[in-house]
């Protein structure tokens, strides 16, 4: 079972983490190259735009998971920060069921759409990749998002039941950034306290 987990975690970091990562490498390098071509050689290679837009697709798409695992969307909370534990449970579902609700109505014909370009042999006008290659990172995006948007009402869902657990969770997930450096610095106090009465005695048999 351990061994599963570790599989499913290095397939779930492929598509969140390393994919996005070596698109934006990709991306990065083709675009110094272009410029490179356009302003040095005045020979501009106009393949790389098709590249840098595959690159972006993939990048903005399944790097957007890798945020929604991690909960760092940029967010407004100034009304949510006010709220009880349980308002703000009852605001967060409500959210993540519209987006639950809709994205689950768009999986099916996303998918339908994104695979039939490839019946259409559609593909890139220089290039010739296929955009089914090009739009699928979509498709994951959605079916993805998903999925952590259905865990997340579950888990608010039992806040509402009173859950302990996932109460301090949530508690601890709506904390500002703010509230978390003060946390982290207070954390760090006892031990500077002890650096300095360890030098204190240090210095005291010192003399």
């Amino acid at each position: 079972m351990e061994a599963l987990k570790k599989i499913a975690r290095f397939f779930r970091n492929c598509v969140e983490l390393y994919i996005p990562l070596l698109s934006f490498s990709a991306l990065f390098l083709v675009f110094c190259f272009q410029v490179i071509m356009r302003y040095l050689f005045n020979n501009p290679q106009t393949w790389t735009l098709e590249v840098e837009q595959m690159c972006f697709l993939w990048l903005v798409l399944l790097g957007a998971c890798f945020a929604q695992r991690e909960k760092s969307h940029v967010t407004f909370t100034l009304l949510y920060d006010n709220l009880s534990v349980r308002g703000k449970a009852i605001t967060t579902l409500i959210g993540n069921l519209i987006i639950a609700v809709t994205f689950l109505a768009a999986v099916i014909p996303s998918f339908r759409y994104v695979w039939g370009l490839q019946a259409r042999a559609q593909v890139t006008s220089i290039l010739k990749i296929s955009k089914t290659v090009v739009f699928f990172p979509f498709v994951i995006f959605l079916v993805i998002i998903l999925i952590y948007t259905v865990l997340d009402c579950y888990e608010e869902i039992m806040v509402l039941r009173g859950d302990e657990h996932y109460t301090k969770k949530m508690l601890n997930e709506s904390k500002s950034e703010a509230e978390l450096a003060v946390e982290a610095s207070l954390a760090q106090q006892p031990l500077n306290l002890l650096d300095i009465n360890y030098g204190s005695a240090d210095t005291k048999e010192g003399k």
